[in-house]
């Protein structure tokens, strides 16, 4: 497969585009107008998808093929994000809080790029 094919297929899919600008938005936004969902859980909600989207693209270049996540490496992703941001970082900084909700916010996130993003 050649590059521009593996571009398009990952960083033009429109859910990441929406993604992407929803979040630019949320972070420019976010600054003059205080919405406590959207700014407690919005960005934990899209992160993945536009994580797990641009470390797709990398690993297709890499692969030169489309590459697809398996259910191990999203499970892996999950509890990778949930100790790291809900475990380490509450217990070593004040900055951080730990939050059951963005456990969900997280896994909400991953399902959708799973079942929108996430296929051949």
């Amino acid at each position: 497969m050649d590059c521009k094919y593996i571009t398009r297929v990952t960083l033009g899919n429109k859910v990441f585009i929406g993604a992407l600008l929803l979040f630019v938005l949320n972070e420019v936004v976010g600054r003059e107008v205080r919405i406590v969902f959207l700014d407690s859980y919005f960005n934990d909600f899209i992160a993945p998808i536009i994580f797990l989207t641009l470390t797709n693209f990398v690993m297709s270049i890499y692969s030169k093929t489309r590459y697809v996540f398996s259910y191990k490496q999203l499970i892996f992703f999950f509890l990778y994000l949930s100790i790291f941001f809900e475990y380490l970082l509450p217990k070593t900084s004040n900055s951080y809080v730990a939050d059951f909700n963005d456990l969900l916010a997280y896994a909400s996130g991953i399902l959708l790029y799973h079942f929108l993003i996430n296929k051949k």
